[in-house]
């Protein structure tokens, strides 16, 4: 049986605006994330995907311990990232590598690649100051790099050598999970396909767990075993990826398959209407605005996530039944 990494349960996520109103000033509060209950396994892959705005990042913030829940849990293994004293914290530091969308900008435009390689072998303590060059080495190596590059800067490089130092450098503390936001956008499609190789061959080989933020279906499809799928804060369908990419029961995940071009296939319209505001979200089903298959129901009932499988579930009252 499979060790579970982390659980998310019922998290919320609130941000408090600032006043409205002249007369009568009234606090506003933005709910980023509702009610979220997740659970991740060891060696999972999982893809979050949905529209800019639906929560993906917070979620990333929340599971890497730098923001806090409103409410809710999350657990890494047992522990409750909110209650860690300072040496869990450390360890849990090491264990949990996050990817930068911006590679480029979160490094150190000062300091050589060697360094910036170096620089956690160090903070962690994995080996002794003499036997780092060696393990540098064999980082850039990891990541199909020659060594040459180990005394350049990183604006000297391209931006998929940044993008594979930037995963050389979460793999320097040996974590058990690395979480990647966006980590291919931006890129060619022959260098967006080597970093997706390199990814999902360092999961394979390694074992490790990984969480990938990406708007990208074919992304998801070809890097990651399971999906969840976000929309205004909430998960509305998850599962395996191949059933939720093959028969998506939630119609905002079938809207954005229809929108995901194909060769084989006109491009579909993209959703109709506009997103409800976080901060005045309507009663009953927060998609219902835009759903093709909405009935009166969806505007007086908010749907909770629930099984339809095992390994599936979804959070519609009238889930699709021929998604084709």
């Amino acid at each position: 049986m499979q060790e579970t990494i982390f659980s998310l349960l019922d998290v919320e996520r609130v941000y408090t605006l600032g006043t409205t109103g002249w007369f009568r000033r009234k606090t506003r509060q933005l709910k980023a994330l509702d009610g979220i209950r997740l659970e991740l396994k060891h060696g999972d892959t999982l893809a979050l995907v949905g529209e800019s705005g639906s929560g993906k990042s917070t979620l990333i913030r929340l599971m890497l311990g730098l923001e806090p829940a409103s409410d809710g849990r999350v657990l890494y293994g047992q522990h409750d990232l909110a209650h860690l004293d300072a040496e869990a914290r450390k360890r849990f530091a090491r264990e949990v590598a996050f990817i930068y969308q911006n590679a480029r900008g979160s490094m150190n435009p000062r300091m050589r690649i060697a360094d910036i390689l170096a620089e956690p072998v160090r903070l962690h303590r994995l080996c002794e100051e003499q036997a780092i060059p060696a393990r540098v080495e064999a980082l850039i190596a990891r990541v199909g790099l020659p060594a040459g590059l180990l005394q350049r800067f990183p604006g000297e490089l391209s931006g998929g050598q940044v993008r594979r130092i930037a995963i050389a450098r979460a793999l320097a503390a040996e974590p058990n999970v690395i979480m990647a936001d966006e980590s291919v956008a931006g890129l060619d499609v022959s260098v967006q396909a080597q970093v997706l190789n390199l990814l999902r061959d360092l999961c394979r080989e390694s074992g490790i767990t990984l969480v990938f933020i990406t708007h990208d279906l074919g992304v998801a499809s070809y890097l990651c075993e399971k999906i969840a799928v976000l929309y205004l804060g909430r998960i509305v369908e998850q599962g395996p990826t191949h059933d939720i990419l093959s028969t998506p029961r939630h119609p905002y995940t079938k809207a954005l398959l229809q929108a995901f071009p194909r060769f084989d296939a006109p491009l579909c319209a993209s959703l109709k209407g506009e997103i409800p505001s976080p901060v005045n979200l309507p009663k009953g089903c927060r998609f219902a605005g835009r759903c093709a298959q909405v009935q009166s129901a969806c505007l007086e009932v908010d749907p909770p996530l629930t099984l339809l499988t095992p390994e599936r579930q979804v959070a519609c009252l009238f889930p699709v039944v021929n998604p084709c």
